[in-house]
């Protein structure tokens, strides 16, 4: 169990630096600072995806609470607003915070505590707060002030006369739609009276959108407060976007540990870090209604699904933690929305329609069919639902498709993207400018490009019995590549090819997929030169660099207004995710010795430190600053990060990696 004490809680400056989240399945979520002082404007009681998984509302903001012991009101809660901290001492009286199974609180004033829990209705649009009072037989009140936002996650919200505070009340539950197009929200609650008392509450300060030179004010409105006189045991009340007829606290509470108890122990292993990767894998696997099917959302708290992000993802979140299902669910998502032989990018988060400016996910999607023949042996599935996107793909790739993507009939390497559009995975683009210029021949992409033709091949002759054309192109495009990406003078690979045949050798963390990717295109002795490189220059303990630290482009702090962090985004910053292609690629150049294989293990422990005390606790953050002491940045949940550590510990580390029957 992960635990917070005092050591961390009194220090305010430490404490809001650790967060915690809790998800529903569908794309919704509820998220807060550990000491609940809200500092991101995702930060909600309920964030509500309407059109799931995206169109997300902050629906809910906080929770004011307070304790009325013996005629004094002792505050739980803290706001800062314009720097100043309201109810100052409420965080103090915070004993302690656990994150397994479910956020949970425990506020201690004197002789009395009060223990408070969070979680979410699966599939649902819903929160459940519950506290439990141990009293020592005093008599104590609790109020609780719900406060509200009913705005787009990305945004803030201003006192205006547009809101309607008004609530319609009924014994023990409200509903509230403060404007004429909000979606209606209702509360309902097993005991106490919801006393009427409107306000808005202004100047809420949030640190973290400061930080990243967002707008850091908003305000945000109550209806008035819960006041439960006397709290005798526990109450409840609940949060949801949907009318609630009755609830029973316990049995929701219930349900959902349950669940989550199922998931951790789905590989029936007693490995605590195991059991805790697989509780953050779960949360990234959501309903798409658009495709009446599963899909990854790439990251927490901004991000909706991508295409990339989810076929990298898959093999660890789904094949790995047993759940096939909902990677054939995934993979058929993606295959369906295949456009011009380009899989898309991302999903927009305000509707349905899709963006395809992206060459590597449609590769991704080959090898996300490969892990999912080596976990299944199902070659049906993939006949009847992935093969003829595949050849669609293919073919697209040869002829040409968008966004300048075509296969160089002389060399047969895959060129993509120009000077104004960014097509790989380093796509950093802001006002016009184009921080990692990659158009032209990417390393990466001409490696994914040959094991997509190798991948194909392979299923060319299980369906149709030859594959001579393609298995031929294959061989043309490694010996292409050999020729055109070796660096002699480095020992390791290029980055780029430019049209102009201008060679880009910066050191980048892009060769290493030239080694990970299950058909290498180099020998051994060239494999163990790249991984050398790469660990000399890129490696860190969370990860690898974006680029190396010599370079005179480079950048060691993400962070300022979103010019100086899309700066920095493919300049030096660590990315979390490519821990396990390097860890799977050290291990393969070192032949898995025994050497290789404690280094490996040893690669692995800043994670479980990071899992349990760093950002938001339970999960594994998007990316670090480049220069130590790697302060997590960016997205604190992301779904890459936590797949391709999960996948390299359960087949590098543990040694559970299946292989493919051909």
């Amino acid at each position: 169990m992960t635990t917070v004490g005092r050591e961390i809680q009194s220090d305010i400056s430490r404490a809001t630096k650790q967060e915690w989240l809790i998800t529903n399945g569908i794309g919704g979520f509820a998220s807060s600072t550990v000491p609940f002082i809200n500092t991101r404007r995702y930060h909600g009681v309920l964030v509500a995806a309407m059109r799931p998984p995206v169109e997300r509302l902050v629906l809910v903001s906080r929770l004011e609470e307070s304790l009325i012991i013996e005629g004094k009101e002792v505050s739980l809660s803290t706001c800062v607003h314009r720097n100043e901290i309201k109810n100052p001492a409420g965080y103090l009286h915070l004993e302690r915070f656990e994150r397994e199974p479910i956020p949970t609180w425990y506020y201690q004033y004197r002789d009395v505590l009060l223990i408070k829990t969070i979680s979410m209705v699966y599939g649902q649009n819903t929160t459940l707060v519950t506290y439990k009072l141990l009293g020592n037989d005093k008599d104590v009140t609790l109020k609780v002030r719900p406060h509200f936002l009913f705005r787009d996650f990305h945004g803030n919200l201003f006192e205006n006369d547009g809101i309607e505070k008004q609530i319609q009340l009924q014994e023990r539950q409200f509903k509230l739609r403060p404007f004429f197009n909000a979606p209606e929200l209702f509360a309902r609650w097993d005991r106490g009276q919801f006393v009427s008392d409107p306000a808005w509450h202004r100047d809420i300060f949030l640190q973290i959108e400061e930080d990243r030179g967002l707008p850091a004010y908003e305000d945000d409105f109550s209806c008035g407060y819960l006041e439960i006189a006397p709290l005798n045991g526990s109450a409840s009340i609940i949060f949801s976007d949907q009318p609630i007829k009755s609830f029973n606290p316990i049995d929701l509470r219930k349900r959902e540990e349950q669940r989550l108890e199922a998931i951790a122990s789905s590989l029936h292993s007693d490995d605590i870090f195991l059991r805790k990767l697989l509780m953050a894998a779960d949360q990234f696997i959501v309903d798409r209604t658009s495709t009446a099917g599963k899909t990854i959302l790439a990251g927490y708290p901004w991000f909706s699904d991508w295409g990339r992000d989810s076929l990298i993802s898959l093999p660890g979140l789904t094949l790995v933690t047993g759940r096939i299902d909902d990677a054939r669910s995934i993979l058929k998502t993606f295959a369906n929305s295949i456009h011009h032989g380009l899989v898309p990018n991302c999903f927009a988060d305000n509707g349905t329609e899709a963006m395809y400016n992206s060459v590597d996910a449609s590769l991704w999607f080959f090898f996300a069919a490969y892990k999912y023949i080596e976990y299944t042996d199902d070659y049906d599935f993939v006949r009847d639902n992935l093969y003829d996107p595949m050849l669609q793909i293919v073919e697209a790739f040869q002829n040409g498709t968008h966004f300048d993507i075509k296969m160089d009939e002389e060399d047969s390497l895959v060129s993509a993207g120009n000077k104004d559009v960014q097509v790989t995975w380093m796509d950093a683009k802001v006002d016009g400018w184009v921080v990692t210029p990659r158009n032209g021949k990417a390393v990466e992409i001409n490696a994914l490009w040959y094991n997509a033709l190798r991948i194909l091949a392979i299923f060319q002759e299980k369906f149709e019995g030859h594959s001579r054309d393609i298995t031929s192109l294959a061989k043309k495009v490694k010996a292409s590549f050999r020729k055109t990406f070796w660096n002699d003078e480095e020992q390791c690979l290029y980055d780029v090819i430019s049209p102009d045949g201008e060679i880009d050798d910066s050191i980048r963390p892009n060769q290493i997929f030239a080694t990970y990717l299950p058909f290498s295109l180099l020998d051994h002795p060239q494999e163990k030169l790249v991984v050398d490189k790469v660990f000399s220059s890129l490696y860190t303990s969370y990860g690898l660099k974006s680029l190396a630290a010599d370079d005179e482009r480079y950048e060691g702090f993400y962070g300022g207004d979103r010019i100086k962090r899309d700066g920095a985004y493919h300049q030096g910053t660590v990315w979390g995710f490519l821990i396990g292609p390097f860890i799977s690629s050290y291990l393969k150049a070192n032949n898995f010795s025994m050497e290789a294989q404690l280094r490996a293990s040893n690669m692995i422990e800043p994670f479980k430190t990071h899992l349990k005390r760093e950002a938001c606790i339970g999960n594994i953050s998007e990316i670090f600053d480049g220069n130590m002491p790697h302060t997590p940045r960016g997205c604190f949940a992301q779904a890459w990060s936590v797949a391709e550590l999960l996948r390299c510990y359960v087949e590098d580390i543990k040694g559970q990696k299946p292989t493919i029957v051909i």
